[in-house]
């Protein structure tokens, strides 16, 4: 289990609940940025900057550590071109115009991309800006790029950071490399449970939030969130095997009891620095996707789309990072690498 999170798809991480959430949850919260973000930190929002300057939030930036990915554009070049062998049965100038209409596009800066723009706009999927150091990309594939790069820095040992998002359409496509390709559904309901229980469970102030009253709290009570965290990844990892949704809905209903003991414990120590702290609720249970039965293929194609592709794309790259292939083809997932040709037939 990671100790710490890398926030995507955006560079800002958002002001809201959520973030503070996140910073409580999570040893360290970092984020994707360029870095021409040094000299100009200006483009980061009000928010990021006072975070980064409270040691709140990392930056990571991808020209340090992609060069340990030997494989990592390769990687994405090859998924890309599935998607794309996907909807030959359409033109090129049809499809594009199509994905144009339905998703738009997103901005990304160049250093993230290395060479994969070139490839992207071949393909009418990107297009350059007037400013050299960003590519206007089809939002879908931004998306799915910024959840692979997320996923592919998180796994370099100087990173290791669990990627996570505010953003709930994110979630399916996020998928870890030790995960197998039996297991992808469960690795969605791995990610969904605990999204809903840090909704449920952790207690959040019911006030806005200064830097230095969360340095505060992390510097006093920190001690208490590991526990607390390692309980809910432990919850979430036994109840993404269940077959049912009502097996989960059961089991993390008692899970939240079970675990009041020690959210008393954090809400005790947050009463010196918040005068209220509020709970959700559990509603987001009963959400779609998290009753989805994890035995059933076709309902895992429905909710995760292209996933399973995403999944050994990720590890192919994974299992390239410099000093990590040894130990990576070791895994239980490197038979998806294996078999790649098959996958991308």
């Amino acid at each position: 289990m990671r100790n710490n999170a890398l926030y995507f798809p955006y560079i800002s991480v958002p002001d809201e609940k959520w973030t503070i959430k996140t910073l409580l949850y999570w040893d360290k919260l970092s984020s994707i940025v360029p870095m021409n973000y040094i000299d100009e930190p200006e483009q980061l929002s009000p928010f990021m900057r006072e975070l980064v300057h409270g040691n709140l939030v990392d930056q990571i930036f991808p020209a340090q550590h992609l060069h340990q990915i030997e494989d990592f554009e390769t990687c994405f070049i090859k998924l890309i071109e599935h998607r794309i062998k996907k909807t030959q049965n359409f033109s090129r100038h049809k499809t594009r115009v199509h994905n144009e209409k339905l998703n738009g596009r997103s901005l990304i800066h160049a250093e993230k991309l290395g060479a994969i723009p070139e490839f992207l706009i071949e393909n009418g999927l990107a297009s350059r800006t007037d400013n050299w150091s960003w590519f206007e990309v089809d939002t879908a594939i931004a998306n799915l790029f910024m959840a692979y790069l997320a996923t592919c820095l998180g796994a370099v040992e100087s990173v290791n950071a669990a990627p996570v998002t505010n953003q709930a359409r994110f979630s399916s496509i996020i998928t870890p490399a030790s995960y197998s390709s039996a297991g992808k559904t469960s690795n969605v309901h791995h990610h969904k449970a605990r999204d809903v229980i840090l909704q449920s469970l952790l207690p959040t102030p019911n006030e806005p939030v200064s830097v230095d009253q969360l340095l505060r709290f992390k510097s006093d009570h920190g001690h208490l969130l590991p526990l607390l965290r390692r309980k809910i990844e432990a919850h979430c990892a036994a109840i993404s095997i269940l077959p049912t949704g009502n097996d989960r809905l059961n089991s993390t209903e008692q899970f939240i009891i079970d675990c009041m003991d020690d959210v008393n414990k954090v809400t005790e120590a947050m009463k010196p620095t918040w005068q209220k702290v509020t709970f959700g609720s559990i509603t987001p249970l009963f959400g779609a996707g998290f009753t989805l039965n994890a035995t059933n293929i076709s309902d895992e194609l429905a909710y995760a789309g292209a996933a399973f592709t995403f999944a050994a794309t990720a590890y192919q790259a994974i299992s390239s990072i410099r000093g990590n292939r040894a130990n990576q083809l070791k895994k239980p997932l490197a038979y998806i690498a294996h078999a790649r040709s098959g996958i991308y037939a």
